[in-house]
């Protein structure tokens, strides 16, 4: 089971069994390394109670790394949480693989059927045409940009191309503020701007790294680098060792953060009202010649298969939690959208972010984090975060060296 070799620190983790509070078989928990949607997901946990007349509890673990490796001490001790959060693409088929999490075929069928979500949705969380998971969030990858900020440094509207976004960051140091808000924090977010940089010049060499088609340390690579270096040396960025992942977007000393569209409810939580303090836009190709592409992030809550067959009465909460209700309870709380028809967008934003995909139609590509083998995630983000931190050439090259090295000790053992 390649799942089980995805992270080695089960001593470490194992302490977290007891203070997460969820090592009893029995208990029907709902898992999530999602703290800042603690009051959506708690929402998702009543509701499921209320359906199904049992008492399903969330419990949380953050940051990422550390949740992950919770749940893989939870697999390998067969102890899976009845529901829990997880990723799609590569993430989802490693899971499923192990056998240890239900096929939802058969509520994804009524719910197509009750025109709560089509297909397409159930795609995104489908293995071998076979549907593992609930939608929680269905996400486009945009630019962020303070609206307040772009008007203090003359930019009326935002940037159509590469070339009017560079300028722009310009116009935006001069007036005194930081471009970017670029975070290293949680645990993942580096993967963001280098896997940005590679898809804006290249997007079948994003897919390529992601399949081993690619190597890491390759002229494709190299490419990015030079440009994230050469944004790094302009001031461009936010220091990214501030682990409050959305302070200087929230207030107003970084004008630009690229994210998926859900971190819009965090920034309307700070006190930034959508549509109006912040909007967003989608980041252009580096040269007119490549295609614009665009990251999709899907985020499923999957279902243990031995809860869910000991169990009858959890097959009700999985049923409500399809319904437009838990769609527009997400909405509400924490302002995430899980693609249902039938749901309405949460906020200004994210009914916007549907229109600007809907009429550029820009590729769209499973994102990074969900489509690279899990088992060598961790150690190449870690690598790309020693760059974030030390953002010279030299050590770019180290960098993309020691990555290449991960990437061929894994593909060279399939």
């Amino acid at each position: 089971m390649k799942l089980l070799k995805t992270m080695t620190a089960v001593g470490v983790i194992a302490g977290l069994l007891v203070a997460a509070g969820g090592a009893v078989a029995a208990d029907l928990n709902l898992y999530s390394d999602q703290v800042p949607w603690h009051d959506g997901m708690a929402g998702l946990a009543s509701i499921g109670s209320k359906a199904s007349g049992l008492n399903i509890t969330l419990q949380e673990i953050t940051p990422t790394d550390k949740y992950q490796a919770f749940m893989q001490t939870s697999l390998a001790s067969n102890n899976l949480p009845a529901m829990f959060k997880w990723w799609n693409g590569n993430q989802l088929s490693d899971l499923v693989s192990t056998g240890a999490v239900a096929d939802l075929s058969s509520y994804w069928d009524q719910a197509i059927k009750d025109g709560n979500f089509t297909q397409q949705e159930r795609d995104l969380v489908s293995v071998d045409g076979k549907p593992y998971g609930i939608l929680l969030n269905v996400a486009d990858w945009v630019v962020f940009y303070n609206t307040h900020d772009f008007e203090k440094a003359g930019i009326s509207a935002p940037p159509k191309t590469w070339d009017e976004l560079m300028a722009d960051c310009d116009k935006l140091k001069a007036a005194g503020f930081t471009p970017f808000n670029a975070p290293a924090s949680g645990g993942w977010m580096p993967f963001i701007w280098f896997s940005q940089l590679v898809l804006g010049t290249n997007p079948d060499a994003f897919v390529g790294l992601t399949s081993g088609k690619v190597a890491y340390n390759g002229p494709e690579v190299h490419k990015a680098f030079q440009i994230w270096e050469d944004m790094y040396k302009k001031g461009y960025f936010t220091d990214p060792r501030e682990q409050d992942d959305s302070k200087f977007f929230a207030n107003g000393s970084a004008a630009m953060f690229l994210i998926g569209d859900w971190h819009s409810g965090s920034f309307a939580t700070a006190g930034m009202k959508p549509g109006v303090d912040f909007k967003s836009f989608l980041m252009p190709s580096v040269t007119p010649d490549v295609p614009q592409s665009i990251i999709v992030e899907a985020s499923p809550i999957v279902v243990s298969k031995a809860a869910l067959d000991g169990n009858a009465d959890l097959g009700k909460a999985v049923t409500a939690l399809m319904q437009p209700d838990a769609s527009n309870m997400l909405g509400k709380t924490v302002q995430v959208y899980n693609g249902n028809l039938k749901g309405t967008p949460p906020n200004a934003i994210v009914a916007a972010d549907n229109q600007l995909v809907a009429d550029a139609k820009p590729r769209q590509l499973v994102r990074w984090w969900e489509a690279v083998p899990p088992q060598i995630q961790g150690d190449l983000v870690a690598q790309m975060g020693s760059f974030m931190l030390n953002p010279t050439a030299a050590n770019g090259e180290k960098v993309m060296d020691q990555m290449q090295q991960i990437n061929s000790d894994y593909w060279k053992n399939k």
